[in-house]
């Protein structure tokens, strides 16, 4: 059986299995999560849409940080910070626009109160623990998306919830696997 040469793919020689598997896992739920876009006629006025372009974009960070190898690690986490503390604007904006689609004015004071809890959890992700980068882009998957989805909110397209509920999944995963590059980088400093 032969090995794929990490290098060719963007992964540099230090990196351990754990980390490939979890850039993968991300990339391929971030690739199911573009599949449930239902088309791209709105792109440029659709913050869902624009969300999922995002979310590729993140992933493409996430390859060339690694190109950088340590240099890069201080961009990935601040990039998968903002990524965090993004989030809870995507739903805000989308109520804004669809005018709450028939929904009460209460559900846009929930959309705006998630941005302070995902801001602190980034902010403190960056400066603290990156644990909790790692739990906040979770539990954005698991419980904000799939909340939204379960309730099948108005003004969130179920696809986007899904989708989001897969790359968050997706980038947790990664962001678990590069904690001890991420605390080796802050020793040698």
């Amino acid at each position: 059986m032969s090995t794929i040469d990490s290098t060719a793919l963007g992964l540099p020689a230090t990196a351990t299995n754990g980390e490939r598997l979890a850039l993968a896992f991300a990339t391929v739920l971030t690739a199911f999560a573009l599949l449930a876009v239902p088309d791209w006629h709105d792109t440029l006025t659709d913050v869902c849409r624009q969300a999922a372009i995002f979310a590729v974009l993140t992933i493409a960070v996430l390859y060339a940080t690694r190109l950088l190898g340590p240099r890069g690690i201080a961009i990935e986490r601040v990039w998968l910070a903002l990524f965090l503390a993004g989030m809870p604007l995507v739903y805000v904006a989308s109520w804004l626009v669809t005018g709450g689609a028939g929904t009460s004015v209460a559900w846009l004071w929930v959309e705006i109160a998630a941005f302070p809890l995902y801001a602190g959890l980034a902010v403190l992700g960056l400066k603290r623990s990156p644990w909790l980068l790692a739990a906040g882009i979770a539990a954005h998957g698991i419980a904000w998306d799939a909340w939204h989805y379960l309730l099948g909110s108005p003004y969130i397209p179920l696809w986007y919830a899904i989708g989001c509920l897969l790359a968050d999944v997706g980038i947790s995963a990664y962001v678990v696997a590069r904690m001890p590059a991420w605390r080796a980088a802050q020793r040698a400093v």
